[in-house]
């Protein structure tokens, strides 16, 4: 039920509580692409073609995407096996990796962003973050009083 008045001031409240919900629901998604999967079996034999030693067994877009949930998620690697092998059950084809073989490919990969210099002469659009979500309440009940 909308408030009559606020702040003392009569309030008509005009917001479109469906359209306020499904922004406030887009804010916690996170999509994740397992298009890899398709590409398994060819991205594998190209990486150990002419490769001297053991051969790879997991393809690198899969260390990638494991890499983007161990940073969203901040999960420690043994969590992340486990996450892996509950993974393997919804998706067909791929195969678990252990928490040793995660630990040192992620530790290899080349995360860092390349800026080119047609990049930089564009136009910049930089993002704020209000929503108010905050990270700890630390000092919060000091803060109300």
């Amino acid at each position: 039920m909308p408030k009559k008045e606020r702040w003392g001031r009569p309030y008509p409240d005009r917001r479109d509580w469906y359209i306020y919900n499904e922004c406030l629901v887009k804010r916690g998604e996170f999509y994740l692409s397992f298009d890899f999967v398709d590409q398994w079996d060819d991205e594998l034999a190209q990486m150990n073609a002419g490769k001297p030693g053991r051969p790879f067994q997991y393809p690198e877009s899969f260390i990638e995407c494991m890499a983007r949930i161990y940073v969203f998620f901040q999960l420690p690697y043994r969590q992340m096996e486990g996450f892996v092998r509950k993974l393997t059950t919804f998706i067909p084809g791929i195969k678990a990796a252990d928490y040793t073989t995660l630990f040192r490919r992620i530790k290899n990969l080349d995360l860092s962003l390349k800026v080119t210099p047609a990049i930089l002469a564009e136009d910049v659009i930089v993002a704020a973050d209000s929503t108010g979500i905050k990270v700890t309440n630390r000092r919060e009940w000091m803060r109300e009083k």
